[in-house]
């Protein structure tokens, strides 16, 4: 097995029994020191966790957990995104203007038509997001002006 597929399995792993945890305490938000494993999370962090989670979402059957998980590990970067980013993690938005360059081997109307979560927002232009769970689990970093907020 390469190191890679190890690497990967070991985080699936890790994923899992955190989500299991987090169901068995019936709490929606990671424990103190769970959170803080959590803050500060780089951009390349935030999407090798999220890659992983959404896969396992994506591909899975008994997915609230791991749904639970990516909601509070959501929460915790959130609180950590500068206070002036035009958005948040977690806020749902969908593509807007041209298709940005790290999408463009996805079919356009595709794109189009579904939504997206943010999952890293730095002080910088550019936001990272995930497609929904239910259709693919991409992560790509796409500019700001890229996306529009979906209203609730």
């Amino acid at each position: 097995m390469a190191e890679a597929d190890v690497a990967a399995g070991v985080i699936d792993r890790l994923l899992s029994a955190l989500a299991a945890q987090l169901a068995l305490s019936g709490e929606r938000a990671l424990s103190g020191g769970a959170a803080e494993a959590f803050a500060d999370l780089s951009r390349a962090e935030v999407e090798h966790i999220f890659g992983q989670a959404g896969h396992l979402v994506h591909y899975g059957a008994d997915t609230e957990p791991l749904e639970s998980l990516i909601h509070a590990i959501s929460a915790v970067i959130r609180t950590e995104a500068p206070a002036d980013a035009p958005f948040k993690p977690g806020d749902e938005v969908r593509l807007v203007g041209a298709l940005p360059e790290a999408l463009a081997e996805y079919d356009e109307t595709w794109l189009r038509q579904i939504s997206f979560t943010v999952r890293y927002a730095g002080r910088g232009l550019m936001v990272d997001v995930q497609s929904d769970l239910t259709e693919d689990y991409i992560v790509a970093t796409v500019p700001a002006a890229a996306v529009e907020r979906i209203p609730r």
